[in-house]
């Protein structure tokens, strides 16, 4: 990884990324369903939205699809390839521009995708995400504190640390406070509406004089938290246990946070080198 020597900014996601939590989507998704469907229906689903995480199904994390068609697609960098229905049966390629396509991406992705499977009402889903964010922060479920990867991004000297989250007010600084990082970033930016979002700051940062090959982005998201980046001409880091069926080169990609915490290391050892 030569290329670290050069990064003087970075820009971290939050969930999935400074912690790491899989257990929080099957009860998002009993959240979801408990008032409509039977016990039954519901560990099946609860089934299903771990077996694509965990690859097993034709279905995969990583796959492109259309939310009002529920049509799936294999990709080249997010040009649709091979065209597939619910149940992994390849179909006629049927992506006509009409509708945006989604990226599955992480495992609140696949509880989303349920939710439209099941034609569950964004009013429940949202009561559904707003109690189980408040869960993962009580002592039964609560998400680890990774302390060694905080100090390590707070031993960057001279380089700008930037957190950018999709999650909303109150639920993201409630995050921030539980982890106890107020005062381990430069700039939080919360509701960061990306993959938007992260272009605009992309765009701001190359608007301040820092090169593209400055930048790296690290995130468990690739089309949140990478693609954008990578367009640009920045660095990214995908943070995922779970394989995405993405066949898309990042600068570099790890499973867990202490993979990630020896990246920031390697990064702070390069600055000291430099010195």
């Amino acid at each position: 990884m030569h290329w670290i020597k050069d990064i003087n900014v970075l820009i971290f996601d939050m969930d999935g990324t400074l912690y790491q939590d899989y257990s929080f989507m099957g009860r998002y998704i009993r959240k979801m369903m408990k008032e409509s469907y039977s016990d039954n229906e519901i560990e099946e689903t609860v089934a299903l939205a771990y077996d694509i995480l965990e690859g097993k199904k034709p279905i995969k994390l990583g796959f492109l699809y259309d939310p009002e068609q529920l049509v799936f697609h294999n990709h080249q960098d997010l040009t649709p390839i091979t065209s597939y229905d619910w149940d992994g049966i390849e179909i006629e390629k049927t992506e006509s521009g009409e509708n945006p396509l989604a990226y599955i991406g992480d495992p609140w992705g696949i509880a989303q995708l349920m939710a439209i499977k099941k034609k569950i009402s964004m009013e429940t889903v949202k009561k559904a995400f707003n109690d189980v964010r408040s869960e993962m922060l009580m002592e039964a479920y609560c998400i680890v504190k990774r302390t060694d990867l905080f100090d390590e991004i707070k031993k960057l000297d001279n380089k700008k640390a930037i957190l950018m989250t999709n999650s909303p007010l109150p639920t993201g600084q409630e995050f921030v406070e539980f982890l106890g990082i107020g005062d381990v970033f430069d700039e939080f930016y919360f509701d960061g509406k990306k993959p938007h979002g992260i272009k605009e700051l992309m765009d701001r940062l190359l608007a301040e004089g820092y090169q593209p090959e400055e930048i790296l982005s690290i995130g468990d998201h690739p089309w949140n938290d990478l693609y954008p980046v990578r367009k640009a001409g920045g660095h990214t880091c995908l943070i995922s246990q779970y394989e995405h069926d993405d066949t898309t080169k990042w600068s570099v990609s790890v499973k867990t946070i202490d993979e990630l915490v020896d990246v920031v290391r390697q990064l702070n050892e390069e600055s000291v080198i430099a010195k």
